[in-house]
């Protein structure tokens, strides 16, 4: 993996996320221009201390939590509504305290298997881009001189660092377990934005959201539908995730 400065990341692709309005229908994640588009549920957590799927910490699917409850798990289907409260967790019938999904990062088994389907589409580079604001980070890493220097990337308001990943980066995703960025080892950081150079596909991890959207070719999206390490719902560009977010104070 390869920091890229942020004056190298001038594609059509990163302007365009620059220039998206901000809102939580998934018209206001990605740009226009991708055939579909897909959500992908970051699953809950057996503990209180998520391990993101590095640890002892069991994952467990919306969908698990949903049946259990007697629900059915649509297009716009909440957190929320299964816990009764956002950022509470889930009461179940049978499985226990289901504690709320991550935001702003899939679970390790989820990403890797992502990964190496994506990397599959393009002999690379990838761009990568993380949030600027996870922490632990060390101050002597590059990560960190890079964020000192300014070279990070604003989109809707947050920066991000970019790194250019090659085909073996990504399929391999070693940076899940290692701290190659400068951030804590084994904290399970996944890209908050990843596209290939031909910007064929992007997905996009919001920090404040509890699913990823993926945006592709129809037969792309499909093909990760069927990923088993993946909870997945078809979506549109107007379907409202509102709720899902952090309310305001």
């Amino acid at each position: 993996m390869e920091l890229n400065a942020a004056s190298e990341t001038s594609h059509d692709l990163a302007t365009r996320l620059a220039r998206l309005s901000p809102s939580a229908k998934v018209a206001g994640i990605v740009p226009a221009g991708f055939e579909s588009h897909l959500r992908i549920l970051h699953k809950g957590h057996g503990t209180s201390e998520p391990g993101l799927g590095t640890g002892p910490d069991p994952l467990i699917s919306w969908g698990t939590v949903a049946s259990a409850l007697g629900r059915n798990l649509e297009e716009q289907t909440l957190w929320a509504d299964l816990s009764g409260k956002y950022g509470e967790p889930a009461l179940v019938p049978g499985v226990g305290t289901v504690y709320p999904p991550e935001e702003g990062r899939l679970d390790c088994p989820g990403f890797t298997a992502l990964a190496d389907l994506l990397a599959e589409t393009s002999d690379g580079p990838f761009y990568a881009g993380f949030w600027t604001g996870w922490e632990p980070l060390s101050e002597y890493s590059e990560s960190a001189e890079a964020i000192r220097l300014g070279q990070t990337v604003s989109i809707q308001g947050e920066s991000y660092l970019f790194y250019v990943l090659s085909q073996l980066d990504l399929a391999a995703a070693a940076f899940l377990q290692f701290p190659q960025l400068g951030w804590k080892a084994g904290n399970g950081l996944t890209p908050n934005y990843l596209w290939p150079t031909d910007e064929s596909w992007l997905l996009v991890s919001n920090v404040d959201f509890d699913s990823s959207i993926l945006a592709g070719s129809s037969s792309l999206v499909e093909t990760v539908k069927q990923l088993s390490d993946l909870e997945c719902i078809p979506v549109r560009r107007s379907t409202d995730l509102t709720s899902s977010i952090r309310p305001a104070p």
